[in-house]
C-alpha cells in the first residue's frame, strides 16, 4: 500500500475505485467495506483507493473540542497499519480544515476526477462527504452518478450483540469497561502502543513490579479499573495484568497506567511495548493498607491468568 497526500498527488497512473472517511478503529464495519472496495477495484479492474483525514473533522467542526476533546481508538500510525492489512493500493490523505469543510461535493468530485482518475466512489450507508449545507449530495446520491463517476451507497450495517457497530459505540463501550464488546466490534484486542515510563515504583514495594504506559494524546483510555492484557515486547507476548487509575491506596493524583508483566524480569523502561486489553476484572477501589492491596493484587493476577489461559 502507497500512502500518498492528496495535495502532492498530479494524477495517479491508473483509474480508481475510492471509499472515503475517518475510518477510526478500522472496526469490522469498516473493515466490510473496505474488502467490498477491493471487490468493485477488481471487477473494474482499477485500483482501490481509500481517501481519509489526517485529523479527526471533530476537531474543525465542533465548537466544544476545546473543553471536550474527541479521544481516538487509534493514532494515524495504527489506522494506517490496519487499513493496509485489507490489502488496499493507495491510502491518500487529506489534512481536514474549514476550508476543505466548505468544499461542495461536486467540487470535492471533480477533484477526485482530476488527482486520482476515480471511477467509482463507495459510500457507507450513513456516509457523506462536502459542504452539508447544499442539495448537491441528495442530488448526486439519488442520480448515483457524477461526471462519469459511479457512486454506489452500501446499505449494509453490522451488529454485535444487538448495537450497531460503530467508531463512537466502540469508544462508549470501552468508556464503560465494556472492553470484551469493543473487542467484538473492533475484531480484534483493542491496544495502546507507547514507551515505558519510570514511575514511582509503587508496585515494586508491593512485590509487583509494574511498567509504566504512556498514552499517545488523543488516544482513548479504557475506564479506570484492573484488566486481564497481553504485553507484546521484541516480538514476544507476555500475559500480564493492567491497573488504570489514580492509585488511591496511596493518595496519588497522577493517572496512570501500569502493567504486571507475569514470568518476567527485564528492564524495558524507554523500550516501546504495545498493550493489548483482554477483559475487564474490577474497578479501582481504596484499601486500607497495602498490605491488602497486595492480597487484592494477587487475586487479581489469578483472575487475569484463568481469563488469558
Amino acid at each position: 500500500m502507497e500512502i500518498l497526500e492528496l495535495e502532492n498527488i498530479t494524477s495517479l497512473p491508473c483509474n480508481s475505485v475510492a471509499t472515503i472517511g475517518m475510518f477510526d478503529g478500522v472496526h469490522k464495519g469498516h473493515q466490510f467495506m473496505l474488502q467490498e472496495l477491493n471487490n468493485i477495484a477488481q471487477r473494474e479492474s482499477c485500483k482501490s483507493v481509500v481517501i481519509t483525514f489526517a485529523n479527526h473533522p471533530r476537531e474543525v467542526l465542533d465548537s466544544k473540542q476545546e473543553k471536550n476533546p474527541i479521544e481516538l481508538l487509534q493514532t494515524n500510525s495504527e489506522r494506517y497499519s490496519k487499513i493496509k492489512n485489507s490489502e488496499i493500493d493507495y491510502l491518500i490523505t487529506i489534512p481536514f480544515t474549514k476550508e476543505f469543510a466548505q468544499i461542495s461535493p461536486k467540487a470535492f468530485l471533480d477533484i477526485l476526477k482530476q488527482k486520482i482518475n476515480i471511477q467509482v466512489l463507495l459510500l457507507g450507508y450513513d456516509n457523506s462527504f462536502g459542504n452539508p449545507n447544499n442539495e448537491e449530495f441528495k442530488e448526486i446520491i439519488s442520480k448515483g452518478e457524477y461526471s462519469n463517476i459511479k457512486i454506489i451507497r452500501d446499505k449494509t450495517a453490522l451488529y454485535e450483540d444487538d448495537i450497531e457497530i460503530s467508531s463512537s459505540e466502540i469508544r462508549k463501550a470501552i468508556s464503560n469497561g465494556n472492553i470484551s464488546l469493543a473487542n467484538k466490534m473492533l475484531g480484534e484486542y483493542y491496544s495502546l502502543s507507547s514507551n515505558v515510563e519510570k514511575g514511582f515504583q509503587l508496585g515494586t514495594t508491593l512485590g509487583f513490579p509494574t511498567a509504566n504506559i504512556f498514552v499517545p494524546n488523543k488516544k482513548l483510555i479504557p475506564k479506570n479499573g484492573v484488566y486481564a492484557t497481553l504485553l507484546h515486547y521484541n516480538d514476544n507476548v507476555y500475559k500480564s495484568v493492567t491497573n488504570i487509575g489514580y492509585r488511591p491506596t496511596f493518595h496519588r493524583q497522577e493517572k496512570t497506567i501500569e502493567t504486571f508483566i507475569f514470568d518476567f524480569n527485564e528492564n524495558i523502561y524507554d523500550k516501546e511495548v504495545r498493550l493489548q486489553f483482554v477483559d475487564y476484572i474490577r474497578e479501582e477501589k481504596k484499601f486500607e493498607s497495602a498490605d491488602l492491596l497486595a492480597v487484592q493484587i494477587e487475586k487479581d493476577c489469578e483472575d487475569a491468568k484463568k481469563i488469558l489461559a
